[in-house]
């Protein structure tokens, strides 16, 4: 197997390095990290990886193994759905394709490799879409404070995103998308705020260790509701080109390597609606941080999450 060939002009390469250093999407689930992750892709100095939940396993046994920490935690269909993130972004790596037969092969590559470390999969895989710019996002590294440090702590110059997304509409999604796995509603509405509020306290705590340069705080919902100029800002940041054919080129989410659910139609590594469906679309303004009453959720998480929230943008 060999790697695709790059086709785009390199960028600038950090003292040191080999290779430009990655770029990571840091937000808690249904932040629209997908999407952000299919606009930035569509640069010609981007490669956009699917979830790779490299920094949640400690060793490649831990991810795909069968007595790892992913099948402790997951069913089997689910563990399969998760895998096929990593699975793919090897089969495209590797030999260009995402077929059945090529993401089998991925699979049976990792498999060989249970004693790596798991960020070793990654690292191999921004060696070969090298020299372009690896972008990652799984909203799982910052799922806790050992994983988001496991990200900072492997690559440390490498450039964060804090992707935010209003704390209401950001509950509704994650209730919607899980009552078949969680049937109390409350329990699932207090899953959620939790969620978003000790991810985002995680995200700020974990970059505030950085220099200012070195990470961009984005509203989610500024991006998708101006992505002409929110991509500009981004790229500034990251000194990569931003003409108008660049812009233009990125707004084809479609294009993205990983957009779609690949040949057969089951593979993921993103939010399933817009892999289904990887459509650049516009969103309605949130409005203001009012909680639903029927969620119950006390009036403390009430307050913390609205001083968060305010401190985000909102």
């Amino acid at each position: 197997m060999t790697a695709i060939e790059p086709t785009h002009q390199p960028v600038q390469t950090r003292p040191g390095t080999t290779r430009p250093e990655p770029v990571f999407i840091l937000s808690p689930p249904r932040s629209f990290s997908t999407v952000t992750l299919a606009l930035l892709s569509g640069h010609p100095q981007i490669y956009g990886f699917p979830e790779m939940l490299v920094f949640t396993n400690e060793t490649v046994g831990d991810l795909v193994g069968e007595k790892g920490t992913e099948a402790d935690r997951f069913p089997p269909e689910y563990r399969r759905t998760r895998l096929s993130g990593v699975c793919r972004a090897i089969a495209q790596a590797h030999e260009g394709v995402q077929t059945d037969e090529a993401v089998a092969r991925a699979r049976a590559w990792l498999s060989s490799r249970t004693e790596w470390r798991a960020v070793s999969v990654l690292d191999h895989l921004l060696h070969q879409i090298s020299p372009l710019v690896g972008v990652e996002k799984s909203p799982d590294t910052i799922s806790s404070d050992e994983s988001i440090a496991r990200c900072l702590q492997h690559y440390p110059n490498a450039r964060y995103i804090h992707l935010t997304r209003h704390p209401v509409t950001t509950q509704r999604s994650m209730q919607e998308q899980n009552p078949r796995y969680l049937t109390n509603k409350r329990v699932r509405a207090v899953g959620a705020a939790s969620s978003w509020y000790l991810g985002h306290r995680r995200i700020r705590e974990a970059l505030s260790q950085l220099p200012d340069d070195q990470w961009i705080r984005v509203r989610g919902e500024d991006l998708l509701g101006a992505p002409e100029s929110g991509l500009r800002r981004i790229l500034e940041w990251l000194d990569l080109s931003a003409t108008d054919d660049v812009i233009s080129q990125m707004l084809r989410t479609e294009q993205w390597n990983f957009a779609g659910n690949g040949p057969s139609g089951n593979l993921y590594g993103g939010d399933p609606k817009f892999l289904t469906d990887p459509r650049l679309r516009s969103i309605p303004d949130p409005g203001p941080v009012e909680f639903d009453p029927a969620w119950g959720l006390i009036d403390e998480m009430h307050e913390r999450m609205k001083s968060l929230a305010f401190e985000l943008g909102y």
